[in-house]
């Protein structure tokens, strides 16, 4: 997967298990979710990077899970429904789970400016 791509909800390229969720940002205004994240640089890597998950057209985020100590590992993110133009992606974090409706999942370089 080539960073920045936009994937369309085919998110099967963006290889998330063992990854670290860090931040979560609404941009309420441009309708977006991103999440700051340290994600495996391969499936093979142990090694963590620095990334974003940027979530486009979003509604209908919401977070299942309890109150655990330390940031959310993230275990998988699968698209688990999909209405038109809108998908809906859960993220399994060993937390619980979180679920968002969207138009497309981009991953990118924490400093990228995403517009």
């Amino acid at each position: 997967l080539l960073l920045g791509h936009i994937t369309h909800m085919d998110i099967s390229g963006i290889y998330v298990h063992d990854g670290k969720l860090l931040r979560v940002v609404e941009d309420a205004e441009q309708e977006m979710v991103k999440m700051a994240v340290l994600l495996p640089a391969d499936q093979m890597s142990d090694k963590l990077l620095p990334r974003l998950l940027v979530f486009k057209d979003v509604y209908g985020y919401k977070i299942f899970e309890g109150r655990v100590a330390g940031c959310p590992i993230i275990l998988d993110m699968s698209v688990v429904e999909q209405s038109g133009r809108w998908s809906r992606v859960r993220i399994d974090t060993n937390h619980g789970y979180r679920e968002l409706y969207c138009t497309s999942v981009r991953l990118c370089e924490p400093y990228d400016h995403v517009a």
